[in-house]
């Protein structure tokens, strides 16, 4: 089998796990790594023993993939290059700052027949994996991640940062159109959003809750899933799973609490999670999400398919974030009285730079 011939762009924290990854493999050739800080990329290199690159640009023709692990604001004009030179490209979640940048990085992998997936690692998370999500109608979402302050994704605020993990896997369960978005956030670090509650509702009929905040002095990963089959919740952190599935008589309607006459209550409700709603924790099997994102991706490139998080599933999820964002109506932390909204500053690809303007009202 051929090597694939593979760089990364980005030297920073998840871009040198990407990389150290990539070198590890035996049907990878890891060619380069590329960042504009000279120290970071030179480390990067001698660590994974491949070539050291200043410009992207000059890895055409040297390299069949290429993992982005660059600042989101710089997403579509590292990505587009390397498309148009047609290079198969991972590039590190959001897909992009916007929507406009996304659907253009999409339209241009469709025009160079080039494989475009996005790191929404949480689908292939071992938990999300291994429960029973999916299955029956879809009826409500909550979902709550937190974290302490990393000084890292600076170029965006929590939405794009780690909000948009649960609204990944909010969008992998179909739940139709979006109809209306509430949310409410917090500033507290700068210019950008710090935690975020939104509350979104489909035209399915599918409710969902999204928590996110980055000041958080916890880590903590949840999230519960109601379905018309079961009621599922993955805490991603303790790694545990717990599902709940109806007996045979409560699917058909033959269990009915109110009308039960017992003389033993204790021993009903010891039994009630065995004998009405049966209840399991699936054994979440070891393994690497970050591994399994490049297993997919790279057998997509093989075999010319769509991988499991396409450009597409990054598109959308961008335009659910963007709602979110355009609906926000914030507070700065320790003052009263100054609630406000944000509204997107241009669509360019130094939107780190041009930041966001504040509207007040």
């Amino acid at each position: 089998m051929n090597r694939i011939r593979a760089a990364v762009i980005g030297c920073g924290h998840l871009g040198s796990i990407h990389a150290k990854l990539l070198a590890a493999r035996s049907d990878v050739e890891l060619i380069a790594v590329s960042d504009p800080i000279v120290l970071s990329r030179s480390r990067l290199a001698q660590e994974c023993a491949c070539n050291a690159v200043e410009n992207s640009e000059d890895l055409s023709g040297r390299v069949d993939v290429v993992v982005i692990a660059a600042p989101t604001c710089l997403h579509e004009s590292v990505s587009m290059p390397l498309i148009e030179a047609g290079i198969h490209v991972f590039i590190e979640k959001p897909l992009a700052t916007t929507a406009s940048q996304a659907k253009r990085l999409v339209a241009a992998a469709h025009r160079h027949r080039c494989v475009v997936a996005v790191g929404h690692v949480e689908r292939f998370n071992p938990a999300w994996k291994a429960s029973k999500v999916g299955r029956g109608q879809l009826l409500s979402v909550e979902a709550v991640r937190r974290a302490p302050f990393t000084y890292r994704s600076l170029d965006v605020g929590v939405v794009l940062d780690l909000m948009i993990h649960d609204i990944d896997l909010l969008l992998s369960l179909s739940p139709g159109n979006l109809k209306n978005v509430e949310a409410i956030g917090i500033v507290a670090t700068g210019g950008h959003e710090d935690a975020v509650r939104a509350r979104l509702l489909f035209d399915s009929g599918v409710m969902a809750t999204l928590t996110a905040s980055r000041i958080s002095p916890v880590l903590e990963r949840k999230i519960d899933v109601w379905s018309t089959e079961t009621m599922v919740s993955i805490d991603f952190n303790a790694k545990s799973i717990s599902v709940l599935e109806p007996s045979e008589d409560v699917r058909q309607g033959k269990f009915n609490a109110l009308s039960m006459v017992t003389s033993n209550t204790t021993a009903a409700k010891d039994r009630f999670f065995t004998d009405v709603l049966h209840h399991t924790a699936p054994a979440i099997p070891e393994g690497n999400a970050i591994v399994s994102e490049h297993d997919d991706f790279l057998d997509a490139v093989r075999q010319s398919r769509k991988p499991t998080v396409s450009g597409e599933d990054g598109l959308r999820a961008i335009e659910v974030a963007e709602a979110i964002l355009e609906s926000l109506t914030l507070s700065r932390m320790g003052q009263k009285d100054q609630m406000f909204r944000l509204i997107p500053s241009s669509d360019s690809a130094n939107a780190f730079d041009s930041g966001w303007l504040q509207k007040t009202g």
